[in-house]
C-alpha cells in the first residue's frame, strides 16, 4: 500500500494533546531498554516510526501549547544509546513521541495512544483479521525488537525480523535501519 492510506488519529489520556498521522507508519518496534521501561511505566515500549511530515501535532482549543507539550531530553550514553527527545503531555503525563540523535529526519509515535485498530467478528484486532494488518497498511505486528539484552523472559518471541541485542551498534545495523525506514 502507498502512503496515500487513510489518517490514523489519537490522544493523550486527558485528550488535551491530540495527533495525526497522513498514511501508513514506516514500521513499529519494541524497545526493552532501560528508558523506554521506565518512560512507558511497563516492560518495554511500543511505538510507530513515521517521516516528520507525516505528523500534525494539535492543542485542545484553549490550552498553552508551551504548557501542555512537555519536552524531556534525555542524557547522552542513557540505555538507549543516544540522546532521545521525548515529547509528553504536561497535563496527565502520557508520552507522545519520541525522536532520537540517531535518525532526526523521523519521529517514533507511542503506539498506545493511538486510536484502536478495528475489531473483527471474531474480536481480534484488524479490518482483515489475518496478517496483523488492519487494510490500511498499518501492520499490527512489530518488525523491530531493540534492547533485547532488557527483555523479560516470559515475553517469549515476537517474531520481529529485526532483533538488537541492544541498539543498533554499528554502521552496518544504521544502515539496515536507514534501509528499512527508507532513508538511503
Amino acid at each position: 500500500m502507498s502512503n496515500s492510506t487513510k489518517s490514523r488519529t489519537g490522544s493523550c489520556q486527558c485528550g488535551a494533546v491530540q495527533v495525526q498521522i497522513q498514511g501508513k507508519p514506516l514500521e513499529m518496534h519494541l524497545c526493552h531498554c532501560v528508558t523506554c521501561q521506565k518512560v512507558s511505566g511497563s516492560i518495554f515500549a511500543a511505538l510507530v516510526t513515521i517521516k516528520e511530515e507525516q505528523l500534525t501535532i494539535t492543542v485542545k482549543p484553549g490550552l498553552d501549547a508551551e504548557s501542555t507539550l512537555k519536552l524531556y531530553k534525555g542524557a547522552p550514553g542513557d540505555s538507549s544509546g543516544s540522546v532521545s527527545h521525548r515529547t509528553f503531555c504536561g497535563i496527565c503525563g502520557s508520552q507522545i513521541l519520541l525522536r532520537n540523535d540517531h535518525m532526526p529526519s523521523l519521529t517514533m509515535v507511542s503506539l498506545g495512544i493511538l486510536e484502536p485498530y478495528p475489531l473483527t467478528e471474531d474480536r481480534t484486532a484488524g479490518a482483515e483479521g489475518q496478517d496483523g494488518d488492519d487494510g490500511e497498511g498499518w501492520a499490527m505486528k512489530p518488525t523491530i525488537e531493540y534492547w533485547c539484552v532488557r527483555k523479560r523472559q516470559w515475553v517469549g518471541e515476537t517474531g520481529t525480523e529485526l532483533v538488537f541485542k541492544t541498539g543498533p551498534e554499528s554502521e552496518e545495523d544504521l544502515a539496515k535501519l536507514k534501509n528499512i525506514f527508507r532513508l538511503v
